[in-house]
């Protein structure tokens, strides 16, 4: 093969960073695109690459007649759109939801206005992809992915180890492959003739490839790619001797990929079966801590609302497209990967504090308005004092902690007696400010409701198993120990399966601050990366009080101090709940540090197990030297020296280490965290930072200091479950869902409807099999139902729902039935049949009856 060079201009616009989107939108993009315009004008061979549909949606409505002209080079086959997100989002903190609805409202956004179908993910810029992504894409009908930070690497490895490859297959879990490369130059290159021939040279050293791909082009304000760089462009063009230069073409990205993917076979291009870890920015999985926490809280309302809105939907309820529409778009806005990381100004982040408030205001209305819509339909008779519905959004039968609000429901009243449809009476507890109630609602059904009655009460609650004293918490599942002195758990005790959970230091919960000072600050990109130096553990506690006696939740309060911060740090016990809580307040005030919190175990394992976007993966230790004598499984693969360059890496819900012969496992759950590591028998989660912002050249900013009136106090909830069998066996992905998508308690307006006083709305089996979505279809009234199978087995699947099926159909991720299987669907009365590979996601249109 001969050689060849293709030359893309393109321009990495970040939508904000050390700006905000009016600037990118005022200033960044159209003069970007002007100058790109003309120069195509001037010089018609040239081809330009530009991703991101929300850049495109802000020309429309702020720039028409730019957006005019780029819709005609597009149809001229020299604009070409890449990307196909609505940004170029974060690929690690996302959920799987979040990641599909990203290429949703991209891909079809750009079919709509330019009858463009994009193949080509385009993320260059960001800090890391899940291992799921390659399933992602190609069920969005992309088949090919370019990014570029992979070579980086900021730590304290000697020597550096690179990564590989720059070509390759990149493999999800379930056998999805996308095509990817690794850009050998950067994202903004020059054209420089001496350069690409070095670069075109390590691409043939390393893979045997001839076809060399270069971006070149100036990113941000530098306005793209210059006239001077098409000239030379053009110039190498014109030498037809490739004894002089190989031969130059200026071309579209997907060219050359589909270039490649002709000879890939014989080339016998690398497979990576495992996520693409940058071994840098792990900072970034913690800064900004509040717009993590409004992230993920916004992904699970707007998630809720959708599914209630769906069955309210088949009850009557106009479904609320739009708003739903318009809230989605917001949060993605925001994921777009320097906010959502945490590298961006002050600025752009009170301008995302009023982004997430008009989530949260669409996502509660429209939740609002379907839960009254099906509790005005569920039949209360016989209920005596006020009828509560307990709303399940998950897609099995579950107990749990609920909590109800007492506004506008009593005033002045001490006791309460509750009571479910049958006459079973729960404990219930009036929390201390009296605004609330909490109970333990039982057999609620998986995707469903349950109906209870709220009475006054002269007597109190009943009793309950849970148990507290002094120094310690004790519920039928688990005993509690704490230290007076320290304030730290010393022990927990599995009563069920007969096991201390922590090791024998006594110092579970215990925090612990680090120096996290890059040496040259305030250089080095303190927001971005982690420079972990001396360690203070918190080990004398200021005041230690029980605060809560039950008869549902004990509590015992612990206060700590350091430097000019405070910790309030509460150890829950719910009655009949096999897990301990922990919420975490920290009035934080610390600069160029780091806070985590660690649980040091019984056991330890060479791996642990991280949830993911639709999945798990598996992580050795970074402390090894040299290969462990057992290889993990998911992805099963040996260890290899890069593995120690993970000391900080990204979960979502939860993580879980097992013992060696997966006979018990500890998981650590959390409400808003995404910075893990585990070292030897402790597990540990990454709490808060406090680094400087951008760069030594702009303003002086603090992240995450609590004297921001925008930051506050933080408060971070997580729990520890131990549990018996490994995690896939105890289906702790399970508990992950759990405590981040409550119970619901709703008032009911007291009606004989046609519903049940008890529900199943939808529910999945077999237990590996999870529900993600359910929502109105985006071109129908059906409904689209996603599920992904977590655990490695394929599976039958069954899904139950409250109304009979007419038919049910496979659609692909974007819902265009194009990128799908083909896999046949079996409907029996009100079950729905089909198969699951092993970790595959599946997407599933059904036209429904009415419940």
């Amino acid at each position: 093969m001969s050689d060849e060079i293709y030359l893309v201009a393109n321009s990495h616009i970040d939508l904000s960073w050390l700006w905000t989107r009016e600037e990118t939108i005022g200033k960044i993009c159209p003069e970007t695109f002007l100058n790109v315009l003309n120069l195509m004008d001037k010089y018609p061979l040239l081809c330009y690459a530009q991703s991101s549909a929300q850049i495109y949606e802000w020309l429309e409505i702020h720039h028409p007649e730019i957006f005019s002209r780029i819709r005609e080079k597009v149809k001229e086959g020299k604009w070409e759109i890449v990307g196909g997100s609505w940004v170029e989002h974060n690929a690690n903190l996302l959920c799987g939801e979040s990641l599909v609805r990203q290429y949703l409202f991209g891909k079809r956004y750009f079919m709509e206005k330019f009858n463009v179908d994009v193949k080509v993910a385009w993320l260059p810029d960001s800090f890391g992809f899940c291992w799921t992504l390659p399933q992602v894409l190609k069920k969005c009908g992309l088949d090919y992915f370019l990014t570029h930070k992979l070579k980086w690497q900021v730590e304290r490895m000697k020597p550096p180890i690179p990564f590989p490859h720059y070509v390759f297959w990149w493999e999800s879990p379930d056998g999805s492959r996308v095509l990817t490369y690794h850009t050998v130059g950067s994202y903004s290159e020059d054209v420089n003739a001496m350069r690409m021939l070095e670069q075109l040279a390590l691409l043939k050293r390393r893979h045997g490839l001839t076809k060399l791909l270069v971006l070149f082009g100036r990113g941000d304000h530098g306005g793209g790619p210059t006239e001077g760089m098409v000239k030379e462009a053009l110039r190498l063009m014109e030498i037809r001797d490739p004894a002089v230069y190989p031969r130059v073409t200026l071309s579209t990205s997907q060219r050359w990929f589909q270039e490649v993917e002709t000879v890939s076979e014989n080339l016998q291009l690398p497979v990576v079966k495992d996520e693409l870890y940058v071994k840098t920015h792990r900072g970034t999985y913690t800064t900004e801590s509040k717009v993590k926490l409004h992230n993920r809280r916004c992904e699970c309302l707007l998630l809720t609302a959708e599914r209630f809105a769906s069955i309210a939907m088949l009850l009557g309820m106009a479904y609320p497209y739009e708003d739903l529409k318009h809230a989605w778009k917001l949060l993605l806005l925001n994921q777009v990967h320097d906010n959502i990381d945490g590298t961006s100004i002050e600025e752009v982040y009170v301008q995302a504090e009023k982004d997430y408030g008009e989530v949260y205001k669409i996502g509660g209305r429209v939740l609002e308005e379907a839960l009254n819509t099906i509790a005005s339909n569920v039949d209360t008779g016989g209920c005596e004092g006020i009828p509560i519905l307990v709303f399940n959004p998950l897609s099995w039968r579950r107990r749990d902690v609920v909590e109800l609000s007492l506004e506008r429901l009593f005033e002045n009243v001490k006791a309460f007696k509750i009571l479910d449809y049958s006459g079973r009476e729960a404990p219930v507890q009036v929390l201390e400010d009296g605004r609330s109630v909490i109970f333990i609602a039982e057999d609620i059904p998986s995707f469903g409701y349950k109906l209870y009655s709220l009475t006054p009460s002269s007597e109190g609650s009943v009793d309950s198993n849970l148990k507290v004293g002094e120094f310690y918490l004790e519920n039928e599942f688990l005993r509690v120990e704490i230290d007076r002195r320290t304030g730290c758990v010393s022990r927990i005790y599995d009563k069920v399966n007969g096991r201390d959970v922590l090791s024998d230091s006594g110092r579970g919960n215990i925090l612990q601050v680090y120096e996290d000072k890059p040496p040259n600050a305030p250089g080095g990109e303190p927001a971005w990366n982690m420079y972990l130096g001396a360690l203070t553990e918190l080990d004398k506690a200021e005041e230690v009080r029980i605060v809560e006696k039950g008869p549902v939740r004990a509590t015992i309060k612990v206060v700590k101090r350091y430097g000019g911060s405070t910790f309030e740090q509460y150890i829950s016990l719910y009655d009949k709940i096999p897990r301990v809580d922990f919420t975490l307040k920290a009035d934080w005030h610390e600069k160029y540090k780091t806070l985590k919190v660690a649980f040091p175990l019984r056991f330890k394992n060479h791996w642990a197990t991280y949830d993911t976007p639709f999945g798990v993966i598996q992580r050795y230790q970074y402390i090894y030297e040299k290969a462990p004598d057992r290889q993990m499984n998911m992805p099963k693969r040996p260890w290899e020296p890069a593995d120690k360059a993970k000391f900080e890496v990204p979960a979502l819900y939860w993580v879980n280490i097992d013992t060696e012969n997966g006979d018990y496992g500890v998981a650590l759950l959390n409400d808003c965290k995404y910075g893990f590591d585990v070292v030897e028998n402790t597990i540990r989660m990454t709490l808060l930072r406090g680094p400087r912002r951008g760069y030594p050249s702009t303003p002086e900013q603090w992240a995450d200091q609590s004297d921001d009136p925008r930051v506050g106090v933080h408060t971070v909830k997580y729990a520890l479950y131990p549990h018996k069998g490994d995690w896939a066996k105890s289906m702790v992905f399970r508990r992950g869902y759990e405590f981040n998508y409550p119970l619901i308690a709703w008032r009911s307006p007291g009606n004989p409807g046609l519903l049940p006083k008890a529900l199943s709305l939808i529910d999945v089996k077999p237990g590996n099999v999870v529900l993600s979505a359910l929502k109105k279809a985006e071109d129908s009234n059906e409904l689209v139902l996603r599920v992904y199978e977590t655990c490695g087995l394929k599976s039958d699947v069954e899904l139950k729902t409250s109304f009979k099926p007419l038919k049910a159909v496979e659609t692909d991720l974007v819902e265009w039935d194009m990128y799908i299987e083909g896999r046949e669907f079996k409907i029996s009365e009100d079950v729905v049949s089909f198969y699951i590979k092993g970790n595959e996601i599946v997407t599933v249109k059904l036209t429904p009856r009415k419940p």
